[in-house]
């Protein structure tokens, strides 16, 4: 990791990565934007607030995963209900801190790491970072390849949660000169019980010749939210 996709969030979220999107509820035909970004899942936390979740990466070229743990610390609100965020990402050399960043219905964390995987894919095949942001964004502002309703584990408690993935680069012509990215994809479990939304972000290479079995593998779950009111507790 560098710190050069930090810069580039920062402009990401200032410019308004995603257009704003009307509701959506799972199989109403809507973008996979209006249901992982739905307005009022960042907006409604309570400030302060801080946001804690669990990252884990594994790849076919690591003996063991990397585990470590996120902060999304939510500080303060301007009066047009615009949060200010600062971000606290990852332990020992990959650690970054950074912020504010400005947030309404956009956790900021999934930015980041979207951000990052971009970087990520640039720096692994040499293609240029705007033709992975523009699929990416493409695909957000579609029907999602899959929407389903799903209940998670939220603590002591089973609440009901909405599976959204995407496929940005799967029928993209282009796509074949970073034909190792075909079939990416993303996954993001969101709910309105859950602090911020999102429940567990997952980005996904499966293996050509064994999709079920991803050569890389990023999640980041929800774990619990600290001055929340109501609190809300996952698995740590």
């Amino acid at each position: 990791m560098t710190g050069r996709w930090i810069g580039a969030l920062l402009a990401l979220l200032v410019a308004g990565t995603l257009p704003a999107a009307a509701p959506s509820a799972a199989g109403d035909g809507g973008t996979a934007e209006a249901v992982v970004f739905r307005p009022g899942f960042f907006a409604r936390i309570p400030v302060p607030t801080t946001l804690i979740y669990r990252y884990r990466l594994e790849s076919e070229l690591m003996r063991e995963p990397y585990i470590s743990r996120v902060r999304v610390e939510v500080r303060g609100q301007d009066a047009d209900g615009t949060k200010r965020v600062w971000l606290d990402m990852f332990d020992g050399p990959n650690h970054r801190r950074f912020g504010p960043v400005p947030a309404v219905d956009q956790n900021p964390v999934i930015l980041a790491l979207l951000q990052k995987d971009v970087a990520t894919m640039r720096n692994l095949s040499g293609g240029a970072k705007g033709y992975f942001q523009q699929q990416i964004r493409r695909a957000f502002t579609r029907p999602p390849d899959l929407v389903e309703p799903i209940t998670v584990r939220l603590g002591e408690r089973q609440v009901a949660a909405t599976r959204v993935r995407l496929v940005p680069f799967r029928n993209d012509p282009a796509i074949v000169r970073f034909s190792k990215f075909r079939d990416k994809r993303y996954e993001f479990v969101v709910s309105d019980a859950v602090p911020g939304g999102l429940y567990r972000m997952t980005i996904e290479v499966p293996d050509p010749e064994r999709p079920d079995r991803p050569v890389l593998r990023e999640v980041l779950t929800f774990v619990r939210a600290l001055g929340a009111k109501p609190s809300a507790g996952g698995e740590g």
